[in-house]
């Protein structure tokens, strides 16, 4: 069921090597980032509550465990169970990449956030409305950041199981996204200014 898998030359190790240094060190990175923000709730002190997906909760956990776990074991164990669609260090190396920019990219969104984050299983109104940094061009980088984190998983991986996690991601983070634009809209009058001048997810596309 499951059978070890060595890169056949030099390059295709490095490129192994490299991709499971990446992940792994993401993994332990934004696993210490999130535990810290949702710590006893710290998010919501002073805050008004908001529309939230808490369905999501688990599944988000499950999702997010399951796919790094996947990754870094596709890339030294083959098995049926990853439903495996390729085993190219290249791909895996790319997807590392993808994975890496993304986690970068997140810091700097938390960043601009500064206090107003929150989950979106859990989420609590902002204080103030935030559109300079990573929000100036996107108004929702965070999430877009996860999905370069999510896909990029993917594509390293090479599972279809990631693949799939990633896409039941995304089908939350849409439904999540309405639901703050609504309420955005309705609770900060210069919103509707801003939608003008930004892209909700992926810039001058959607």
């Amino acid at each position: 069921m499951f059978t070890s898998h060595l890169p056949n030359t030099p390059l295709s190790l490095v490129a192994t090597l490299l991709s499971s240094i990446i992940v792994l060190t993401v993994f332990i990175m934004m696993a210490r980032s999130y535990t810290q923000k949702r710590a006893n709730q710290a998010y919501a002190t002073g805050k008004q509550r908001a529309p939230s997906l808490r369905a999501f909760k688990p599944l988000s956990q499950l999702i997010f465990m399951l796919n790094m776990l996947i990754t870094l074991a596709s890339y030294w164990i083959i098995s049926p169970l990853f439903l495996s669609l390729h085993h190219n260090p290249w791909f895996q190396l790319l997807g590392a990449l993808i994975v890496l920019i993304g986690y970068i990219n997140l810091k700097r969104a938390f960043s601009a956030l500064g206090n107003n984050y929150s989950p979106l299983f859990d989420s609590y109104a902002p204080n103030t409305l935030i559109t300079q940094g990573s929000y100036q061009h996107v108004r929702h980088p965070i999430y877009l950041f996860n999905l370069f984190v999510s896909f990029g998983l993917a594509l390293s991986s090479g599972s279809l199981i990631v693949l799939v996690g990633a896409i039941i991601g995304l089908l939350f983070i849409l439904k999540a996204i309405s639901l703050e634009e609504t309420y955005l809209n309705q609770h900060f009058p210069e919103y509707h200014a801003y939608i003008q001048t930004s892209s909700r997810l992926i810039p001058l596309i959607f």
